[in-house]
This record gives structure tokens, C-alpha cells and sequence, in this order.
């Protein structure tokens, strides 16, 4: 077990599946985000998955046609994506839109696939677990219902088919928050990841290594907030590698220029 105390000096708690992987695969990211608190704006790829989500909770919750929904996204995406810097990468990824959705949308309202054997419940549903003593919170995205069987579905909009070890590890914590959730009934965790050319349904079966993996990772950010005391103390601990695509957000080099001085 780990004393909460550790991660509550620099307000890190809940805990959730994003700040432990940001923490595992990009420490500077982690102490941005969540020791000094950087509020960084989404960027084109993110909103654009963000409206192919809310394309499909449309479908569920105003029983709209495929073009009701579709014209929903564009205006989420378009509303979302105002004040971007970089229109051009804005358009590419409009570009995405449609075809990402079509799949989506073809997937949450086929016959075939396995969730419809259940009703629609809830989207963005959130979902908390205790690991090693530490809180966890999160979101999944869609939850369908029936009288045995719970079934959850995160859906990934992707430009190439791939699922990461992130998305492997974000799954299994939400596994464990729903089966301790539902308590009586079967839970089903799937990711659906589309692109705009096709999808790959991908089921979260035996989760034990994963569970370990976050595990470990978890005992490591906590060795690390034990000894420091300050923001300070944590960001001396790390050392930015200049030649990271992440610097190309010019907000975030900034930050990493207020933090780190280079």
C-alpha cells in the first residue's frame, strides 16, 4: 500500500489512467500538467476524436439520423477548433471526419456486434477504483445494459489502426472499477478503434500483467514524490530531451522554458 499523503502534497489525487501512462511514457509532460499545473489547449487531433464521441452520444440520445449526427460533429469540431494556431493542421484533420464517423457509426448501430445485446445507459460515465490504496477516476465512454451483462465500449479514433500499451493499461483500470461497479453481473471492456478506413474491435480479457505494469509504475511516482519537496525538486529530477516532436506545441516548449530555463 501506498501513504495518499505522498501525492496529496502536490495535489495529485485522484489519480487517473491518463497521469499515470503521461507519467510513465513523458515524465516533462507529467510535471507540466499535473505538478505545475500547465492548462494546455487540445489540439486538432484531440477534438476531433472528442467529436466523433459526441457524434455517436448524439445517435443514442436524440435518436437522430446519420446526418443529424454527422452534422453535429462537424459543429462540435468546428466550435472546438477556433482559436487553434495552425488552421492548416485544423483542415487536414477535418479532412478525417467523415470517414472516421461513417465506421463508428456504422459499428454502434450494426446487428453484429455484440453490445447490442444491451441497452444504451450511459456515455462519459465515470468509474472509480482504489489501486495500492491510491484513488483512481475516470470516464469510459459508452455503457449498454442488460439484465446479466454490462458492457462497456471506449471508443479510439485513430489515424492508423494501432492500439498502445497506454490504451492497454488505461482499459484494464477500468475494468477493475467496473467490475467492482457491477457487482453481480458480468462486465464486457472493449476498445473500438476506427480510422478513416476501417476498425478493429479489441477485448480486455485477462488484465493481471497489466494490473502489474500499473502497479509498478505507480510505486516508482510515488518513490519519486516521497523524496522531493517542492515542484522544483521534482523538475531537477528530470531532464527535457530538446529533440521530442512534443516541443513542436509552442506552449509547451514555453513552459518547458519556464520550468527547466531551455
Amino acid at each position: 500500500m501506498i501513504d495518499k499523503k505522498i501525492f496529496e502534497k502536490f495535489n495529485l489525487l485522484p489519480f487517473s489512467p491518463s497521469r499515470l501512462n503521461t507519467f510513465k511514457n513523458f515524465p516533462c509532460g507529467f510535471v507540466m500538467r499535473y505538478i505545475y499545473e500547465y492548462d494546455f489547449p487540445a489540439n486538432e487531433k484531440m477534438i476531433r476524436g472528442s467529436a466523433i464521441e459526441h457524434g455517436i452520444h448524439y445517435n443514442f440520445t436524440k435518436d437522430g439520423f446519420y446526418e443529424d449526427c454527422l452534422k453535429a460533429v462537424f459543429n462540435y469540431y468546428d466550435d472546438g477548433t477556433k482559436f487553434v494556431l495552425d488552421q492548416d493542421k485544423v483542415k487536414k484533420e477535418r479532412e478525417l471526419l467523415e470517414p472516421s464517423f461513417k465506421i463508428a457509426f456504422d459499428c454502434f448501430t450494426s446487428d453484429n456486434l455484440t453490445w447490442k445485446e444491451g441497452d444504451f445507459v450511459a456515455s462519459q460515465m465515470e468509474v472509480t477504483t482504489e489501486i495500492l490504496g491510491i484513488l483512481f477516476r475516470g470516464y469510459v465512454d459508452f455503457v449498454f445494459e442488460s439484465d446479466n451483462l454490462v458492457t462497456v465500449i471506449d471508443l479510439k479514433s485513430k489515424s492508423r489502426l494501432q492500439k498502445n500499451r497506454s490504451d492497454m493499461l488505461q482499459q484494464a483500470i477500468y475494468k477493475k472499477a467496473l467490475r467492482e461497479k457491477y457487482k453481480g453481473k458480468a462486465v464486457d471492456v472493449s476498445m473500438l478503434i476506427v480510422t478513416p478506413k476501417k476498425y478493429e474491435v479489441v477485448d480486455i480479457l485477462n488484465t493481471e500483467k497489466e494490473m502489474k505494469e500499473i502497479e509498478m509504475s505507480l510505486i516508482s511516482c510515488a518513490n519519486m514524490m516521497k523524496i522531493c519537496k517542492t515542484k522544483d525538486n521534482i523538475a531537477s529530477l528530470i531532464t527535457p530531451n530538446l529533440d521530442d516532436w512534443y516541443w513542436a506545441d509552442q506552449d509547451k516548449a514555453l513552459a518547458r522554458q519556464d520550468i527547466w530555463g531551455i
